[in-house]
């Protein structure tokens, strides 16, 4: 799967994309700035399509509960890694493409995947999905970091 595919990175609570290819989040922004230093309480407004979400944290544990879980990929930068979970016949998968932190910079692309949920944990931070070749947890971060999405009904 080509990097350029894996979608976007959002700072939470923001709805401006940035881009998931590039070694630096300059020149890659479709409007706004970088590491704005102010983010709202909640993501009340989302950059999903009508009718679609963002998870919450509990439905992202949930989903690590109730699922069986691989791995597959290379989790090189060559080779993206991804997480599959799996309950029936049902599967989802999350590509590990990495995050921006505050810098704006790449970081982990093909290692590792963030996945932010709706909840803030604080005025600063807010929940994400975590996974790498070895972990998967959720966590909290700060809101300044560019991780992805995943949209749900």
């Amino acid at each position: 799967m080509r990097a350029e595919s894996h979608g976007k990175f959002y700072q939470w609570g923001i709805n401006v994309a940035w881009n998931t290819t590039g070694s630096s989040a300059s020149g890659a922004t479709p409007s706004g700035s970088w590491n704005t230093s102010t983010y709202p309480a909640d993501w009340n407004t989302h950059p999903c399509p009508e009718g679609y979400r963002l998870p919450t944290n509990t439905e992202f544990q949930n989903l690590i509960n109730s699922s069986t879980v691989s791995r597959g990929g290379g989790w090189s930068s060559s080779d993206y890694g991804y997480i599959k979970f799996t309950s029936g016949s049902n599967s989802v998968e999350f590509p590990a493409v990495g995050y921006r932190p505050t810098s704006g910079s790449l970081n982990t692309p093909g290692y590792e995947g963030d996945y932010w949920s709706s909840v803030a944990r604080s005025s600063g931070n807010a929940y994400y999905l975590y996974f790498s070749s070895g972990g998967l947890s959720m966590r909290s971060s700060n809101k300044q970091y560019g991780f992805s999405v995943r949209c749900v009904r």
